[in-house]
């Protein structure tokens, strides 16, 4: 394997196991898929893909020249909160709405675009900062990662591929596997409420942790 094939294999599989564990991105592509359709749940995967891309970009460009990872999250975090919070929200009303015998309520009234809601949700994600600086300068320091425009771009469309692939696993489950939506949507909707509703507390803790760390120094 040469060094190129290498890099693009590292980005992409660093990238499609990261995409695996449950998070907000992939269950909301899931249940996008589900709910709606697989055109949509694609959209909100490119959106997401990109702002990956963007992120992974500037982290590169950190790593060389900058230490922005810090500030960059103090400043994403308290947005991040306010959308989950708001995604929370619509969810469990969408969930009650269901709770009688009525029409199909879409859980995400307010935004009805699927790529605005993946680019708002990828961007506001402060944990992925973190994440690909990481794994930036552990494939550096391990010599795959070089400091090269070609070996950039194999790096990113590595990244962008692996996020697609686990992705697209669960858009399949939510539209091929999910069957019945209709007859469970106010479970799903009930579920990905408290999912979004844990992210935000977990992004409380977070934001309060790095306060008082800064206080105390």
């Amino acid at each position: 394997m040469d060094k190129y094939s290498k890099v693009c294999f590292s980005g992409l599989l660093v990238s499609f196991l990261g995409a695996l564990p449950l998070g907000t991105l992939n269950l909301t592509a899931f249940n996008i898929a589900a709910s709606e359709s697989v055109t949509s749940a694609i959209w909100f995967s490119v959106a997401v893909v990109l702002v990956e891309l963007l992120v992974v970009r500037l982290a590169l460009f950190g790593n060389e020249r900058l230490q922005l990872s810090e500030k960059v999250s103090n400043y994403l975090i308290p947005f991040g909160i306010v959308l989950l919070l708001y995604l929370a929200t619509t969810s469990f009303l969408a969930s009650a709405s269901l709770s009688d015998v009525g029409p199909k309520v879409n859980a995400l009234p307010q935004i009805s675009s699927a790529f605005l809601l993946g680019l708002l949700l990828s961007a506001l994600n402060p944990l992925q900062i973190p994440f690909w600086m990481t794994w930036n300068k552990v494939l550096s320091t391990k010599g795959i990662l070089k400091t090269s425009k070609r070996s950039y771009a194999f790096y990113l469309f590595g990244i962008g591929i692996g996020t697609m692939i686990g992705l697209g696993i669960f858009i399949s489950a939510g539209k091929y596997i999910f069957t019945n939506y209709e007859n469970y949507s106010m479970i799903t909707n009930l579920l990905m409420g408290l999912l979004y509703l844990g992210f935000s507390f977990y992004l409380m803790f977070l934001f309060v942790k790095k306060r008082l760390n800064l206080k105390i120094q």
